[in-house]
């Protein structure tokens, strides 16, 4: 497996990531993009992205901007998840360009606040995205910004503060605003390609009922539930491996 790193430019910050190339390929390749959770990085996805190489994909992840983790620029004040799926469409097309890269077979896999992303990003970009990955996907942000309760931030929804803390990412009104701003479940079905999404029956962040929703808002969805809480830190990770590996040998 070669490791290729790269950056582009993405709305006034430098994104920066890392491209995974099978040991086997022959260009153009099927390749997807592998999209980070909140408070997290493309480290964490490491192991989503050499699945998907084992299956014979060029693998594309990265750090979004102003994440308040990794290695791309910009402060975490100004990042949400418009601003998330923003930096994701530049990276679709980023790819589209790349020569080893078939255009038409590019697909997207976002773990939680990134499978949320993922989702927006699709569904706007569906000419451009052939298959949708979805992992523990955190459909809940908006239901939690517009309740006042976003993970470890505790807020007036009518009165959002300034600046806020979430976990150790320090976070601003925009983040909140853009979320309660959202209509994921509206926006999310516009997509009407193939779409997996595999979810942890124990997660305690994200109900996994925000995954039985969405599966009902596509037309081609399929949802696997394991045994596993939210991030698969402690299981559900190998069920996961394999689910998606199954679904690549059934679907191409």
């Amino acid at each position: 497996m070669k490791i290729k790193p790269f950056s582009i430019y993405s709305h006034c910050n430098t994104l920066r990531g890392v491209i995974l190339m099978p040991k086997e390929m022959k260009a153009p390749c099927k390749t997807v993009i592998v999209s980070h959770g909140f408070a997290s990085n493309m480290v964490i996805t490491f192991g989503y992205a050499k699945t998907f190489a084992q299956a014979g994909y060029v693998a594309i992840l990265y750090d979004f901007c102003m994440s308040g983790s990794g290695i791309s620029s910009g402060k975490s004040t100004g990042m949400s998840v418009l601003t998330e799926k923003a930096n994701l469409i530049d990276v679709i097309d980023y790819a589209k360009h790349l020569d080893f890269v078939d255009e038409n077979n590019i697909s997207l896999a976002g773990c939680s606040q990134g499978g949320l992303v993922s989702a927006l990003a699709a569904a706007e970009r569906q000419e451009d995205v052939k298959r949708l990955f979805l992992y523990y996907p955190a459909f809940c942000i908006p239901d939690d910004a517009r309740r006042g309760h976003m993970i470890t931030a505790k807020f007036n929804p009518n009165e959002i503060p300034d600046k806020f803390n979430a976990i150790f990412v320090r976070l601003s009104r925009k983040y909140a605003e853009d979320a309660k701003s959202l209509d994921p479940y509206k926006e999310i079905r516009e997509f009407k390609k193939p779409v997996l999404i595999i979810h942890g029956i124990e997660d305690a962040l994200v109900s996994i009922d925000y995954s039985r929703k969405a599966q009902q808002q596509y037309c081609d969805c399929r949802l696997v539930e394991v045994h596993g809480d939210h991030g698969f830190i402690k299981k559900g990770f190998a069920a996961s491996k394999k689910a998606t590996l199954d679904y690549i040998k059934d679907n191409g």
